[in-house]
């Protein structure tokens, strides 16, 4: 091989992996700053065993946890990632001055005054929430320039949580019992004035039952006409057998036409006319009345009925932040990784230096 290709590969290999690697070198030996890692695992656990065993099996099988705690480990996943969970940090620890106080790692520096946007993506390099699926655990850690400030910021995280967890499973139980509670007052008044127009109907009509009362006067009226007719036809008999200005005759014509005009009183109380006020029309406007408060009596119950169950579901609901690995105080940095990265970036610069070299060489066959 000539000089001059010597020379060449040579400088590739320097441009390629010595200087790169010196610059890494410097940086991790002298500009990359420890960054120590507090870590927790947390898991939302949801109260009321009966109806985890409801739940489908299928579910349970494929992820290994009940399926409403999973979504509300989910959700606590992204609040500890949002711009609410920073602001509430910085609020009780004013963690974006500490953090701007490193300058010598210009990877992981970050201006106190740049924007939220910008803020929250450094946040979320920082902080960072894994779920996992086989286990159902939250692992929740935190890189911090000093280990005081990664266990207060992981701890102050995890208080935050529990009240966010609380205040979610609680509104959901709130606005259960608030519904449930409404539709019963609801309930409840319509049935006090149906009940109070029945009353204010059976007072006006001095009827205790229209319907009772109506087939009671169409007793009256059957029974009247039957006397009616046995007494029509005693007359009649009477007047073939008695002169018609005899005293039997006229007894019996006056018997006859006071049972006719009692009955003819009584129809006109059960049959209705242009006033409304017959017995027909109390009867059923009172069935009406009696129906209309059937249905709201009904309706009462059912209202009662669902405030219990809610009472009952809202409290199988409940979600509590369950705790399994408590915060620690880290006591070595396990980042950067030094000799790890170096390693990495020695192995990607060889094979870079091996695939531009493969590169030339085949330029140069070409050529030839």
């Amino acid at each position: 091989m000539s000089s001059k290709g010597k020379l060449r590969r040579w400088r590739l290999a320097i441009g390629l992996v010595i200087l790169p690697m010196v610059l890494a070198t410097i940086y991790y030996g002298i500009f990359a700053t420890d960054r120590y890692v507090s870590s927790a695992q947390v898991v939302v656990r949801q109260d009321g065993g009966n109806q985890a065993a409801a739940m489908p099996g299928l579910s349970t099988l494929l992820t290994g946890t009940n399926p409403a705690s999973r979504e509300e480990t989910l959700y606590l996943r992204e609040y500890i990632g949002s711009m609410d969970m920073m602001l509430l940090l910085e609020e009780r620890l004013h963690w974006i001055e500490q953090y701007a106080d490193q300058h010598s790692d210009m990877f992981f520096w970050i201006n106190k005054d740049a924007p939220r946007e910008d803020l929250l993506k450094y946040y979320q390099r920082m902080v960072t929430a894994h779920y996992d699926e086989t286990t159902g655990l939250l692992r929740v850690e935190v890189q911090a320039f000093t280990p005081e400030l990664s266990e207060q910021m992981l701890r102050t995280i995890l208080s935050a949580s529990e009240n966010f967890v609380n205040e979610v499973s609680h509104s959901i139980a709130r606005e259960q019992m608030t519904f449930a509670k409404s539709e019963l007052a609801t309930a409840r008044v319509q049935y006090a004035d149906r009940k109070a127009e029945l009353i204010d109907f059976q007072n006006t009509n001095k009827v205790l039952d229209g319907a009772n009362t109506a087939q009671s006067r169409a007793t009256i009226i059957a029974d009247l006409e039957g006397q009616h007719t046995k007494e029509q036809a005693v007359l009649t008999e009477m007047q073939f057998k008695l002169r018609a200005d005899s005293p039997q005759v006229k007894q019996q014509k006056q018997r006859v036409n006071a049972i006719a005009q009692q009955l003819a009183k009584e129809k006109r109380l059960l049959v209705s006319s242009t006033d409304g006020s017959q017995l027909n029309v109390v009867a059923s406007a009172f069935q009406q009345l009696t129906l209309d408060a059937g249905i709201a009596e009904a309706s009462y119950k059912t209202a009662v009925a669902a405030l219990d169950n809610a009472r009952i579901e809202a409290s199988k609901k409940i979600r509590t932040l369950v705790t399994v690995v408590s915060p620690n105080t880290p006591q070595l940095a396990l980042y950067p990784e030094r000799l790890y990265n170096l390693a990495t970036i020695l192995l990607g610069l060889l094979m870079l230096y091996g695939i531009t070299r493969f590169i030339l060489a085949s330029i140069e066959d070409h050529r030839d």
